[in-house]
């Protein structure tokens, strides 16, 4: 595919500028050219569980969006697509302009996304952490806006379970609540097993860390602790993750000191910051209750006034130099949004309508985990039929000089599948990463929860795994008539190259880089290291650092390919070649 990247209307310098003010870094090599009907323009940021770029439609539409990219390794796997759904189901359902619309959703290409709109603005954690607490007219609004943004969550049947300060962003529009990845439906079963408790402990409501109930009134008790954050830049239970901050959310009352605080400077917003903070959940207020009294406050009432005075409405919403960052964000919005996008390829300008049943941009949430499988059997049953006329070729070519000796080579491996590492990924919060699961420590290693995952098949079993990619040399299975081995002839691995009889981790040829981690990265690591290549101190231990990027740059050196250090499908063919 050809290279697909921004073009602005001025310099390349000006297009980086606008990046850079909009948020998002620059792409890098191996990140994708295009994402269902997007082009990716920027990396918004990264985590555990994949990447968000700043993308906008290809076709030319208006608005930029974000869109999650999945990693791989949870890509493949349907029950973690479930899961996935299980998100974007729950987004789907929301109507209000306080959260992020759901742009789409698909699964093509091993590509996992969804794209949400993308709000251009600053996370309240980093603003207080960078311009300081927000002065109390600015609270009161704040207060408004997510009570609203509760309310109407409540509406749909939803429990947001991670309300925190850097799951609200701060934009020219006002305050929205954002990443909904460990939301639940209340009509719906719980994501999580029994006994575990997913969120930020110093924002989780007591009876959510005592029980693992959730509902409307746990998300009043985490609003109420952004809030304080939001007056004090500090949390009223202490910050952290430990068991003692669980306890003190969980057992004894917020810090008196930073209660005392905010009563000291607004009576009102502090009585009812505490009351929202209540151990009993039927003693805290509702959402409506909170929107009464943000609107019974005087700044409640000119943020009505700035709400309808448009973009420069951040002047008044947000108090400077927060105003001016805001203002700085929406201005780079704009200057992306009319950014054309080049060397646009024909078949990327319009793309391919998708059958009904086939997943695709156009893919609704419940189609994701039964349409992919159905893939799998076509393109199997492709390949092998291929796989059967270079059989017949070759064994037409070759059956007058072949020794009596010559042995079929086996159809499946016999060798040991080892085991990858548990996926310790890193919490989504850092650097502003997608949270499909808020980083519930997944782990990738299942064979069998993996498409392309290559298993030791059983007697009488076949295998289960997708054809090998091209260029790999993989057995094919015996044609009709090959002699046989003698007892005494060979045995069938004395001609198999070991980074193919030893290698079984993974058998398909998806982009694999650095910071991807699972059993991708152990079949990297493995075939070089049978191929004489170093991949650092810590060996082969399926987490893909800077010691197998410098293997992978000086097998593609050798090989002639592009040097990137990105396992694409080239180098996974030269990687599986006997050669």
């Amino acid at each position: 595919m050809a290279e697909q990247r921004p073009v602005p209307p001025g310099s390349t310098t000006s297009a980086a500028a606008a990046l850079r003010q909009a948020g998002a870094a620059p792409l890098r090599p191996g990140d994708p050219d295009l994402v269902g009907p997007y082009v990716p323009l920027g990396l918004l940021g990264s985590g555990g569980m994949g990447r968000v770029y700043l993308a906008r439609p290809v076709d030319g539409s208006p608005g930029l969006v974000a869109v999650k990219v999945i990693r791989p390794e949870y890509a493949e796997d349907p029950r973690f697509r479930r899961r996935f759904e299980r998100e974007a189901s729950v987004h789907a359902r929301l109507r209000t302009p306080h959260t992020p619309r759901l742009r789409g959703t698909g699964f093509r290409d091993e590509l996992l996304w969804m794209a949400t709109e993308y709000l251009p603005g600053l996370d309240l954690a980093q603003a207080v952490r960078e311009d300081g607490p927000l002065e109390t007219a600015a609270v009161w609004r704040l207060t408004a806006q997510l009570a609203r943004a509760l309310s109407a969550l409540s509406a749909a049947g939803i429990v947001h379970r991670d309300l925190k300060p850097s799951n609200v962003l701060l934009s020219v529009r006002g305050a929205h609540v954002i990443d909904f990845g460990i939301s639940k439906a209340v009509d719906s079963s719980a994501i999580t097993g029994t006994g575990n408790r997913v969120g930020t402990p110093a924002y989780m409501s007591p009876e959510h860390l005592r029980t693992g109930h959730s509902d409307t009134a746990s998300d009043v008790f985490s609003l109420a602790g952004t809030l304080v954050y939001a007056a004090t830049g500090r949390a009223p239970f202490g910050e952290g993750t430990g068991v003692d901050v669980m306890h003190r959310v969980a057992f004894e009352e917020p810090n008196p000191e930073v209660i005392a605080a905010i009563g000291a400077t607004d009576e009102a917003l502090g009585s009812l910051l505490s009351a929202s903070l209540a151990k009993d959940p039927t003693e805290r207020p509702t959402p409506e209750a909170l929107i009464e009294a943000a609107e019974a406050a005087a700044p409640a009432r000119a943020a009505e006034a700035a709400e309808s005075a448009g973009a420069h409405s951040a002047r008044v919403f947000w108090p400077e130099p927060l105003g001016a960052r805001v203002r700085a964000r929406q201005e780079a919005y704009e200057a992306l949004h009319h950014t054309p996008v080049a060397g646009k390829p024909a078949a990327a300008a319009a793309p391919r309508p998708v059958p009904a049943e086939s997943p695709g941009e156009s893919e609704t949430p419940a189609r994701l985990s039964r349409a992919w499988p159905r893939r799998k059997p076509v393109l199997a049953a492709a390949a092998a039929l291929a796989a059967c006329l270079v059989a017949a070729v070759v064994f037409v070519l070759t059956r007058q000089d072949a020794p009596a000796s010559a042995h079929a080579p086996d159809t499946g491996t016999t060798s040991p599948v080892g085991a990858g590492p548990v996926d310790a990924s890193p919490s989504p919060e850092a650097g502003g990463g997608p949270s499909p699961e808020g980083g519930s420590g997944r782990t990738a290693t299942d064979p069998s929860s993996a498409p392309d995952a290559v298993t030791s098949p059983a007697p009488d079993a076949s295998p289960t795994g997708p054809p090998p990619a091209t260029g790999a040399s993989a057995p094919a299975p015996s044609a009709p008539g090959s002699p046989t081995a003698s007892p005494d002839g060979p045995s069938p691995d004395a001609a198999t190259p070991p980074w193919i009889s030893d290698c079984a981790h993974y058998a398909g040829s998806g982009r694999t880089r650095q910071g991807d981690s699972g059993k991708r990265v152990l079949q990297v690591q493995c075939m070089l290291t049978k191929r004489g290549y170093g991949v650092g101190d810590s060996g082969v231990d399926g987490t893909f650092g800077s010691g197998t990027e410098t293997a992978v740059r000086a097998f593609q050196g050798d090989k002639g390919l592009g040097v990137d250090g990105v396992v694409g499908r080239e180098t996974w063919a030269a990687l599986r070649s006997a050669e």
